[in-house]
């Protein structure tokens, strides 16, 4: 079973592979595997190149902020916002929203058979 995100209306992405996510993402200089890259609008540039990467591990979903410049808010359900530090880690379940910036917000959506 695979868990999904959507940015702000955009259709669902399958986290069958890591998402790296931010205004013009790019594959690490040194290859890690297979990542699929999920580009966002910034008009004022907030969101940097690369900004976060979105994996499924197991049953979990990982979010880490890629030392993005501007940060990276992170709200579970049920909780207050928080700012993740530059590379840090957070276990996501599905209905927690992740704001980028820029008027970008990501929902990690349930598992999907």
């Amino acid at each position: 079973m695979i868990y999904r995100f959507r940015v702000n209306d955009h259709p669902a992405v399958p986290l069958d592979v890591p998402a790296l996510v931010g205004r013009g993402p790019r594959l690490p200089r040194v290859p890690g595997g297979e990542s699929r890259l999920v580009t966002v609008d910034s008009p004022e540039s907030s969101i940097s190149a690369t900004h976060l990467e979105i994996r499924q591990v197991g049953e979990s979903v990982v979010v880490t902020d890629l030392r993005s410049t501007n940060g990276t808010i992170v709200t579970t359900p049920g909780s207050i916002p928080r700012r993740l530090q530059p590379g840090e880690s957070v276990v996501a379940v599905p209905g927690t929203l992740i704001d980028m910036g820029d008027g970008n917000l990501l929902e990690i959506l349930p598992l999907q058979r």
